[in-house]
């Protein structure tokens, strides 16, 4: 399974290496067993196949995922989170001071720390609680 990912384009070398020991790890018998849990740590959620067949069960299971994962489930260490996020509020304020205009006419608008200061207020608003 793990050299058709991609419809068989994985060329480099590492990342078909990296694909088969997913597979070997993770598409095994084993993920149907009830005791079976992806996450080999603890955390407030196990991430495991949902129990059934039928459509509603799945839904259900879905709707309990949390809405923002943790990194070790990726087996990522759990400063890459805080890297990420660091990183996204880096490229976002970046985007902003950008676009702000450059001449500094003595008309009687908004200063431009008035407009960033109004537009990360307005981000702030849209931003969901998880995120804060």
């Amino acid at each position: 399974i793990a050299e058709v990912q991609y419809g068989g384009r994985i060329t480099d070398d590492l990342d078909r290496e990296l694909f088969i020991t997913y597979a070997a790890k993770w598409f095994c018998d084993d993920i149907f067993k009830p005791s079976f849990c992806f996450n080999n740590y603890p955390f407030d959620f196990d991430y495991k196949i949902p129990e059934g067949q039928e459509m509603p069960q799945f839904l259900t299971y879905i709707e309990t995922l949390p809405t923002v994962d943790s990194p070790l489930i990726f087996g990522l260490h759990t400063n890459a989170d805080l890297t990420c996020r660091q990183l996204e509020a880096t490229m976002m304020l970046t985007a902003l001071m950008e676009t702000q205009p450059k001449d500094s006419g003595s008309g009687a608008g908004k200063s431009a720390d008035e407009i960033v200061r109004e537009k990360a207020q307005e981000l702030f608003e849209k931003t969901p609680k998880d995120f804060i």
